[in-house]
């Protein structure tokens, strides 16, 4: 289980014989859920008190609810896909051989706060699935239970548009609108004390330990010294890096370099965060992303804080990062065939290309290309001795070469492609989709049906003019939301269509190919044009030598043909464990692997 810890005590508190309600009824699951605005709210008590109201709907109707069937989704968003306990809880009801027939849960909104349509589909899902749904909170009818939804998704509304406004508010008076403060800093009240009242009358004061350490980075990098060894000076000093990290790194000290609060100028109201749509890269389906965006300036709320440098250090650290970036070795770019497309297979970051000069500092006859884990290439040593990541350097002709032996070969069958798209529209994913798709349809059918009933209504006098207008113009957003979102989902289908259209794209692709009678080592800009069309993402362990390909193409080849003898020509290595192809939903890669901070 991947629940947040700190609420179990709470549970053991309450559970006999290791379990929560009536021990002797019948099993069942329970889902919890606080998002980051309720965690601010209720200080960390959210799900110990829904844990509570669990035991209590438990052992009213029978049931018993062990630890493991607790779902709890901590800091969760607004969108029930994004919520991994929930998509879990989703995939154990689905499953045949699930472990319960009930659900419990606090309240209407911990399932979902949006009552356009996500509450009705989950519920609706779990009623098709033969799960009983149990509410602490009980609801008497299908109709309260829509009002109360509804009430929820306007009190989130109006919540989230208070706090933007109390922001705002808080910066036009002259405070700050962070709600931790940055390294070197810390909140205190308008009369300079920290404390309960710090936290809502936020202003900077500079903090007697990092305050030094501020300074320290901005005099050495205007010195000339490196991001990279600055950090591992302050790791080997023992000086504890910002709260949120475990190790100092050279981005953490990039961008407190760059952050213009140091020169004593701290901006709200200076980022937002905006929606849009992507193209995903398979080139059929669009996924709607979150993207921070900064304002314009004349948008930007300054509020004056306590400089730590002075703005001609600031200005002068910052020509230097600058200078740095431009003579940089690695700006002097050279193309590399497979560049944004390999995925470290032991810790999960990219590779790169690289290009050396030399060896052992002494000039190589020509230079040696190579890919390496940008783990191993931009990190201080303390960093990757602790992720251990042992993947070696691969020299770009081995990996070039495998990878477009594969591909050229495939081109000859371009079944093997067109099998692997067709079984793409067929997915779970894709039946889960059309079901959310579906449900939409009648859901916007209902509510033309609402809107037709609430015509007769207004012509039998049953309400006013005015009633009438602001309940049409509830049912009417209500539909436009849905048709909306419909809509979005629709983009994410993998239709026949498309299918087809890729079919098409691909077999007159092969046939172009094959036509144009291309040499065994067509031209650089054509060869990296169909590995990127056939191929998303490459995972490789070089110790291992093996390599995995993910896209239209997918499989996991040696790096050498077996019936190559000799050594395979790696570049370098570290010391490691032994380790074989993993399969491919516990890639790094796919579970998004990333060094904590």
């Amino acid at each position: 289980m991947a629940n947040p810890a700190f609420f179990r005590p709470v549970f053991d508190a309450l559970a006999t014989s290791g379990v929560i309600g009536d021990p002797s009824g019948k099993p069942a699951y329970a889902y919890l859920r606080v998002s980051d605005s309720d965690q601010a709210e209720e200080g960390r008590s959210g799900l110990p008190r829904q844990i509570q109201h669990v035991h209590e709907a438990a052992k009213r109707d029978g049931y018993k609810v062990p630890w493991d069937l607790v779902f709890a989704d901590d800091h969760s968003g607004f969108v029930f896909e994004d919520r991994p306990q929930l998509s879990q809880l989703r995939s154990e009801i689905r499953s045949p051989r699930r472990r319960a027939d009930a659900v419990i849960i606090e309240e209407l909104d911990r399932l979902s706060r949006h009552a356009d349509w996500h509450q009705g589909f989950l519920l609706d899902e779990m009623s098709n699935k033969q799960i009983t749904v149990v509410f602490w909170r009980s609801y008497s009818s299908r109709i309260e239970r829509s009002v109360m939804g509804a009430v929820a998704q306007e009190s989130m509304e109006q919540q989230k548009q208070r706090m933007k406004e109390g922001k705002l508010h808080k910066a036009r008076s002259g405070r700050v609108t962070a709600t931790s403060p940055a390294y070197g800093y810390k909140l205190v009240d308008s009369n300079g004390e920290e404390g309960l009242a710090a936290r809502r009358d936020t202003h900077y004061a500079t903090q007697d330990t990092e305050y030094p350490v501020v300074r320290l980075m901005y005099e050495r990098v205007i010195s000339g010294d490196t991001l990279r060894g600055i950090a591992h000076d302050l790791e080997e000093a023992g000086i504890p890096p910002p709260k949120q990290y475990r190790h100092w790194e050279p981005t953490q000290i990039r961008l407190i370099i760059r952050n213009e609060v140091y020169k004593g100028d701290f901006y709200a109201h200076r980022w937002e965060h905006r929606k849009e749509d992507r193209l995903s890269d398979d080139g059929l389906t669009v996924r709607t992303v979150s993207r921070k965006v900064e304002r314009p300036r004349d948008e930007w709320i300054h509020v004056p804080v306590p400089a730590i440098v002075t703005e001609d250090e600031w200005h002068a650290a910052n020509r230097m990062l600058d200078q740095n970036r431009r003579m940089a070795r690695r700006n002097a770019l050279q193309p590399y065939l497979l560049t944004g497309l390999i995925r470290c297979a032991v810790c999960g970051y990219r590779y790169s290309g690289s290009t050396s000069h030399r060896n052992h500092g002494k000039p190589r006859p020509r230079p040696s290309r190579a890919y390496r884990c940008t783990n191993a290439a931009a990190r201080p040593r303390h960093v990757i001795e602790e992720v251990g990541c042992d993947n070696g350097q691969l020299l770009c002709d081995v990996l070039d070469t495998a990878v477009w032996g594969i591909l050229c070969d495939v081109l000859l069958q371009p079944a093997v492609m067109i099998e692997t798209i067709e079984a793409e529209a067929t997915d779970e994913r894709n039946t889960r989709l059309q079901e959310q798709i579906a449900y939409l349809e009648t859901a916007i059918t209902e509510k033309g049906d609402d809107d037709e009933r609430l015509f007769r209504a207004y012509m039998a006098k049953v309400f006013d003019e005015e009633e009438y207008a602001e309940k049409r113009r509830m049912v009417t957003s209500e539909r436009e939301k849905m048709h909306e979102e419909r809509d979005r989902l629709k983009g994410l289908v993998i239709t026949p269509e498309q299918v087809e259209a890729r079919t098409r794209e691909l077999l007159a692709f092969a046939e172009e190919i094959r036509a144009a009678a291309l040499p065994i080592d067509p031209p650089f800009a054509l060869k990296q044009k169909i590995i990127k069309m056939l191929v998303n993402e490459i995972v490789l362990h070089v110790r291992d030598g093996w390599f995995a390909l993910e896209g239209a193409l997918s499989g996991v080849y040696p790096l050498t043909p077996p019936e190559t003898p000799g050594k395979l020509p790696i570049v370098s290595t570290r010391i490691g464990t032994d380790s074989s192809p993993p399969s491919a939903e516990n890639w790094p890669g796919k579970s998004g692997c990333r060094w904590p901070g």
